[in-house]
């Protein structure tokens, strides 16, 4: 279970203090064991926990595929993985090292729009981030958790598993794009990243030398485009 329900107390002005049931986002405490060997801990919600530690492990390089692993098995809070680097893949899942993408302004509205819409744990508790990757269709998986960086796993993971290409796909958060997150979606092979959420100047920085799109504020009708606008098709552009 993602969340619970727990009784805390309120304060509003007509009321005043009043006891309530809320819900809570379940954080969870798991220890990482690679090859036997104690790697480190993190803090997360506890679901697709097996995408986290793949995407994790990849993104880190410890592995450079999903079958690098041979046994992941979750034994409480504790996740005790092997690998065997038998694999010759880069991280990344491409299969065209220059894959290009183009998105159009009702692609970004539309997909942002359903992006925040697909996640209940979201909606109900507002207490977690929100991580997809997309086409210009429609979205192809998402995933939640308290950290964006364990989100932004969890995805990783997901491609990793699915042998879903990331390069021509579109990257989508619910939260504040920075430097570090730029800089995992780089490693994925990601071109074009939309959030709803602001950009930092580092992550403008770091973007723009890697060739990566990020788009910011996209809210409504309306975004803000920080690096590379030329993958983003308007017939309005000027």
């Amino acid at each position: 279970m993602d969340y619970i329900r727990q009784s805390i107390h309120r304060y509003t002005p007509l009321m005043g203090v009043e006891p309530i049931e809320d819900v809570l986002v379940v954080e969870v405490r798991y220890r990482i064991y690679l090859n036997d060997q104690f790697l480190e801990s993190v803090f997360c919600t506890p679901s697709n926990l097996e995408e986290l530690i793949v995407g994790h492990l990849a993104i880190k390089k410890i592995i450079t595929s999903y079958y690098d692993i041979t046994r992941l098995v979750i034994e409480d809070e504790n996740i005790y993985v092997h690998t065997c680097r038998t694999s010759i893949n880069n991280t990344s899942t491409a299969t065209e090292e220059h894959a290009e993408v183009y998105v159009k302004p009702e692609e970004i509205i539309y997909l942002m729009d359903k992006h925040l819409r697909s996640s209940k744990l979201h909606q109900l508790t507002g207490g977690v981030h929100l991580m997809g990757i997309a086409t210009q269709e429609g979205i192809i998986a998402a995933r939640e958790d308290i950290g964006r960086h364990n989100a932004v796993d969890k995805i990783y993971g997901y491609c990793l598993k699915n042998q879903v290409e990331c390069r021509d796909k579109i990257f989508l958060s619910s939260g504040r794009v920075t430097h570090e997150i730029i800089q995992k979606l780089s490693a994925m092979g990601l071109k074009v990243v939309i959030s709803r959420a602001a950009v930092t100047s580092l992550a403008r920085t770091v973007a723009d030398q890697a060739g990566i799109t990020v788009v910011g504020f996209a809210r409504g009708e309306r975004f803000n485009i920080y690096s590379h606008p030329y993958r983003i098709n308007s017939d309005n552009s000027r």
